[in-house]
C-alpha cells in the first residue's frame, strides 16, 4: 500500500517497547522491526545457501519454492551509515546530500569495475524515462551511449561525458530543483544517477518502478539471536517519493519442487525451525513437530500390526 507510512509505524512501535530494549537494538531498530514482523522497506536475504533453501521450502508444501540469487558485485554496504538506514534515504540520494557521498562513490565503483552493469544502468534509465515527452534528445543520447558501450568494452569516458551534457541540458527545465552537492563532484555515473533520480521524481507516474543494477545492503549485528543463525543481510529497497519503488531483480533463480525431502535433509544438517529462529516459541514448535512425527510413525506401525494380526486370526 503506497499510503503506508513506514517511518511513523516504526516510530510508534519503538515508542511502545524502546525502553525495554538494549542500546544496540534501539540503534538498529528498523532491522529489529523487520525481524518481528513489522512491514519495512528492508528485504530479507542471506549469505547461506542452506538457510535460503529452508525458507524456500517452508509454507505451502504443494506450491513451488524459489531461491533467488544476487551477484555480490552489485552490493553497496551501508551498514556503517546508520543515520541513513531509515525510510528517507531515497530523498537524500535525490538531493545528493553530503551524507550520501560514500554511497555515490559505491555506485561509481560498482558500475566502473563492472562494465556490463554500467551498460545495464544506462539501458534501465532509458527504459524508465527515455520515451517520456520532453526527453526525445535525452533518449537519443542514451541509445548512442548504449550502442558505444556494447560495441567497445573499454569504451572512453567521452561516452559518459556526452550523456552527462544531455542530462544537464534536460535539467535546465527544472530550475527549482537543486542538489546539495555539486553533481560535477559525484563522478560520471554519480552525476548521471543524480539527474536520473531528479527526472524520475518529476516524471514517473504510470509505472513508478525503477530498476538499478546495484543494491544497498545492511548487515545488522546480532541484535536478536536469529540474525546470526540466519546469516542475515538486508537489502534496503529505495522507495518513498511519489510511489516510486526500486525493483529487485535476481541474477538467477532456482525452482524448488521437492520441499519435504529437502526439509528432511536440512534437519539432518541442523538447519530447522529451532536453529533458524532460536526463540522459545519456535524451539517449542520444533520439539512438538519432532514428537508428532515420531508419534505418527508409531501409530502407523501399530495400525499395520493390528491389520496383520487380524488377517492371521481370520486365516
Amino acid at each position: 500500500n503506497d499510503s503506508l507510512d513506514i517511518q511513523n509505524m516504526v516510530d510508534e512501535f519503538q515508542a511502545y517497547i524502546g525502553n525495554t530494549l538494549t542500546e544496540m537494538q534501539n540503534q538498529h531498530f528498523l532491522a529489529f522491526s523487520q525481524h518481528h514482523g513489522l512491514p519495512t522497506n528492508l528485504l530479507d536475504f542471506t549469505t547461506s545457501p542452506l538457510v535460503s533453501l529452508y525458507f524456500a521450502c517452508k509454507g505451502d508444501i504443494e506450491q513451488n519454492g524459489y531461491v533467488h540469487f544476487i551477484n555480490n558485485k552489485r552490493l553497496i554496504d551501508i551498514t556503517k551509515h546508520l543515520e541513513l538506514v531509515k525510510p528517507g534515504l531515497f530523498a537524500k540520494l535525490a538531493l545528493a546530500t553530503s551524507e550520501t557521498d560514500e554511497l555515490y562513490s559505491g555506485i561509481s565503483n560498482v558500475l566502473c569495475l563492472n562494465n556490463e552493469y554500467g551498460t545495464e544502468f544506462i539501458r534501465s534509465i532509458d527504459d524508465s524515462i527515455g520515451k517520456h515527452t520532453g526527453n526525445e534528445k535525452l533518449h537519443k543520447a542514451l541509445l548512442q551511449a548504449i550502442e558505444e558501450m556494447e560495441k567497445d568494452e573499454d569504451f572512453s569516458l567521452d561516452v559518459l561525458d556526452k550523456l552527462i551534457a544531455a542530462f544537464d541540458r534536460r535539467a535546465k527545465d527544472f530550475k527549482d530543483f537543486e542538489t546539495d552537492t555539486d553533481v560535477d563532484e559525484l563522478g560520471s555515473y554519480g552525476h548521471i544517477f543524480a539527474r536520473f533520480l531528479m527526472l524520475t521524481i518529476f516524471e514517473l507516474r504510470d509505472n513508478p518502478l525503477i530498476y538499478l543494477p546495484f543494491y544497498f545492503t545492511y548487515a545488522p549485528p546480532n541484535i536478536i539471536g536469529r540474525i546470526s543463525n540466519q546469516s542475515s543481510v538486508l537489502i534496503y529497497q529505495l522507495y518513498g517519493i511519489n510511489s516510486i519503488k526500486q525493483l529487485i531483480r535476481p541474477d538467477c533463480s532456482i525452482v524448488i519442487t521437492n520441499k519435504e525431502q529437502i526439509l528432511s535433509d536440512l534437519d539432518h544438517l541442523g538447519i530447522n525451525e529451532k536453529f533458524i529462529f532460536n526463540d522459545y516459541d519456535h524451539i517449542a514448535s520444533h520439539v512438538k513437530e519432532k514428537h508428532l512425527k515420531i508419534a505418527t510413525k508409531q501409530e502407523d506401525t501399530l495400525r499395520q500390526l493390528r491389520e496383520l494380526a487380524a488377517n492371521l486370526i481370520l486365516k
